[in-house]
């Protein structure tokens, strides 16, 4: 990479920085290029000639975050034979603590989460952080449907609701959390919190 290249490339770097802390602090419908590039240090020039706009801006610091759902689907599904179930602990434990772990992945999911206003909360990249690639999607069905041949499937779900829910409950818990991170802490409740999610969409025997 040439001199011209790093330096270009570091001055986009600051620009998502300065935009990830300013749509943090203020909002995202509240930000404009201008507060941006004052944060950055740069001209607005600067933005334009690495960003189309705002909404393209918006983009980039999306795509700089993603929570590695395959990757953690697909570590759960190694080793040693378990239950469904068992897998599906360790997919919802695995994901949570990513949450925990990666600040970067916090700050953006509140953005998403508690600073997207209302026109800007339907922008199709928000699905990075949201929603599960098709190949989590497939993987996670797939282990419902195992459980549910097994019987152990709560009574009344499919596969495909079972999945639905399961997701849907971990991305509660996690914009619950990051209303306020300093409310209790994600990794003492984690535990509890995903044995909370199993027991209502597994049979599971009393301890």
């Amino acid at each position: 990479m040439t001199r011209r290249k790093e330096e270009a490339e570091r001055t986009r770097e600051t620009i998502l920085d300065a935009a990830e802390a300013t749509f943090l602090a203020q909002g995202v419908s509240r930000t404009t290029l201008a507060h941006i590039a004052k944060a950055a240090g740069v001209t607005r020039g600067a933005i334009y000639w690495h960003f189309e706009d705002k909404a393209a801006l918006f983009d980039a610091l999306l795509e700089r975050v993603r929570i590695p759902i395959d990757e953690i689907v697909d570590l759960a599904e190694q080793g040693a034979p378990t239950f469904p179930a068992d897998r599906l602990r360790q997919i919802a434990l695995g994901a949570l603590k990513r949450m925990h772990d990666d600040r970067q992945l916090q700050r953006v999911s509140t953005i998403v989460f508690h600073r997207c206003e209302k026109l800007e909360d339907y922008h199709p990249r928000i699905s990075v952080i949201t929603r599960l690639s098709q190949h989590a999607q497939t993987r996670v069905e797939q282990l419902f449907e195992a459980a549910k041949q097994q019987g152990t499937l709560r009574a009344g779900l499919t596969p495909t609701s079972a999945r639905r829910q399961f997701h849907m409950l971990l991305i509660g818990a996690c914009f619950d959390w990051l209303q306020d991170i300093e409310q209790y802490s994600l990794a003492e409740e984690r535990d509890a919190i995903v044995e909370t999610l199993m027991r209502g969409l597994f049979v599971i025997e009393p301890d």
